[in-house]
């Protein structure tokens, strides 16, 4: 089914206004997993909602959290997210990194009991929209095992940045294993094939079965880097935040019966506090490597969130198109159609 990005919001926003959520929160929950499904990461996107219902019904989400924030000094804060949707809280906590680095050059906002984030890039775009260089880093439940163990014990742990410049941003959005997990998740319900070196089977061996790797562990991106940068995520959120870390980070994915916990971080730098001209250099910058000779002269080289860029407008144009066991999976959790 091919559905208008408008369409899909107004369903989405309307299916969490019926559990409560207020009006304001449920736009901005609709518009982080339409960004998804417009940027091509639809692991992020309507997939998620049956389950974040789900939670919310279970009362393992508040759908009016009070959150607080527990300490706060010019340039940092600790924002306690009331187990609230997690693009509920991670905006509110932007919004306050980006105050305080307005105001001192940097802000730096640590967030405990909130829930799963999506799209990281979705934030620091927001920021960067506004002129300000932002990062997002944040805990998710294990995935990837530690080099030379069986077990996963840390999450895919996600980081973006993002850079303004003259035009649209430069966006970094990244998981530290090889693939994020939505991935998985998406090939596991089309019945499809993973590639090598993607996942592991509760054995450990390399596997192309989505479903079995999902019951195993995570590959992480460029071996033992990957875990030990998963690693820096997980101080730079959980550990920092006071949130759950490790294995005691659940129920963003799987069935669970208690909070998510999750922990994140918001980083915000205001260029203008380091100087001027950061847009113009940053822009001169991208301009160049989009310039260097490509390997394939039909194929230009080009930097990191172009891709998702292109395929926000193609879809923008011509609709979201979502399998139709998804659309079916959607109207039986809504009580709504599509």
């Amino acid at each position: 089914m091919v559905v208008a990005p408008g369409r899909l919001h107004l369903f989405i926003a309307a299916a969490l206004g019926d559990l409560d959520v207020p009006e304001q929160d449920a736009a901005t929950v609709a518009l982080s997993l339409v960004q998804a499904e417009l940027e091509g990461q639809s692991g992020h996107g309507a997939i998620r909602l049956p389950f974040l219902l789900g939670r919310l019904k279970a009362g393992l989400i508040n759908s009016r959290p009070q959150m607080r924030v527990l300490s706060e000094r010019p340039a940092a804060a600790v924002l306690d997210g009331g187990n609230g949707l997690g693009p509920v809280v991670g905006v509110k906590a932007l919004e306050l990194a980006m105050t305080m680095a307005r105001a001192t050059g940097v802000g730096v906002c640590a967030v405990q009991r909130s829930n799963h984030l999506g799209a990281v890039g979705f934030y620091v775009n927001l920021a960067a929209s506004e002129g300000l260089i932002a990062l997002a880093l944040g805990n998710t439940p294990p995935a990837m095992a530690p080099p030379g163990g069986r077990t996963a014990f840390l999450g895919t742990n996600p980081l973006a940045a993002a850079f303004p410049t003259l035009d649209a941003p430069v966006v970094v959005d990244m998981a530290t294993s090889q693939v994020a997990r939505g991935r998985l998740m998406k090939a596991a319900r089309a019945g499809q094939a993973i590639p090598k070196g993607w996942g592991l089977d509760a054995a450990g061996r390399d596997t192309t079965d989505a479903t079995a790797a999902l019951a195993g562990t995570m590959v992480p991106l460029g071996g033992a880097k990957g875990f030990a940068l998963a690693l820096v995520v997980e101080a730079l959120s959980g550990v920092l935040a006071g949130s759950a870390v490790g294995p005691a980070v659940g129920g963003t994915i799987a069935a669970s019966d208690r909070e998510s916990d999750v922990g994140h971080c918001f980083i915000v730098l205001d260029p203008e506090a380091f100087g001027g001209g950061f847009a113009e250099r940053m822009a001169a910058l991208a301009d160049q490597i989009r310039a260097v000779e490509p390997l394939d002269p039909a194929v230009q080289v080009r930097l990191p969130g172009d891709r998702r860029r292109k395929e926000a407008e193609q879809r923008r144009a011509a609709g979201i198109e979502l399998p139709d066991g998804l659309v079916a999976e959607l109207e039986e959790a809504t009580g709504r159609t599509l």
